[in-house]
């Protein structure tokens, strides 16, 4: 019974994954944004390894949405990158990019540990958040997940595979800065994560898995 129900995860789930494509990024931006009621602007790729993503506001005025090709890489479906979309619209549409000390910010969603992470205001460097606005930005974009009806792990997923890929080893070093445990646990609670089944969302194939072997 086990052999056969690993077999039949296996068939639907596959053993690799792929990187998301810019198709892929593109209708997730169509569908948050649309659920947002928020004026679409074009997505900018960068080429950058870091998975990284940031919306750029100027002194003009103008905005641009940028995400790395480090970024699409390490996610594996439409959900993940609709979360991390979500979380930047979040910091615009809550004004996060308002404040006088940040003329351009470049936000990291967390993943360098020298802009993440404030617990004052005051303490901003340039492209700096507080730890209140990543939350904040993590909730909104958490609801907008629900509200697009994407599946709302989307952005806690995504940000635990961005902890994970920090401490890989490069050349030089690590990449610094993985998301707190704190953050994460807040995002999974935001999401109605527990015990690996949420009531509201699409079951993942673990969960299947451990329903047809009995766990």
């Amino acid at each position: 019974m086990k052999t056969i129900a690993l077999l039949l995860l296996l068939t639907l789930s596959g053993t690799s994954y792929a990187e998301i494509s810019k198709v892929t990024v593109c209708k997730a931006w169509k569908r948050i944004t649309k659920a947002d009621s928020f004026t679409r602007i074009p997505i900018t790729y960068e080429k950058d390894k870091e998975p990284n993503a940031w919306v750029k506001f100027e002194s003009d005025g103008k905005i641009s949405v940028h995400v790395t090709k480090g970024l699409m890489r390490i996610l594996d479906n439409e959900d993940e990158i609709a979360g991390i979309l979500g979380h930047e619209l979040g910091h615009i549409r809550l004004g996060h990019y308002e404040d006088s000390r940040l003329p351009t910010i470049r936000t990291a969603i967390g993943i360098n540990s020298s802009i993440q992470y404030f617990d004052d205001a005051a303490t901003f460097g340039e492209g700096a958040f507080s730890r209140k606005q990543e939350e904040e930005a993590d909730d909104y974009g958490t609801a907008l997940l629900r509200k697009a009806r994407y599946n709302p792990r989307g952005l806690h997923d995504a940000l635990t595979k961005i902890s994970a890929k920090s401490y890989e080893p490069k050349r030089n070093g690590f990449v610094s800065g993985a998301i707190s445990r704190e953050r994460l646990a807040h995002t999974a609670e935001k999401a109605g994560i527990e015990h690996r089944i949420e009531a509201d969302s699409l079951i993942g194939m673990d969960d299947i898995a451990d329903i047809m072997l009995g766990k």
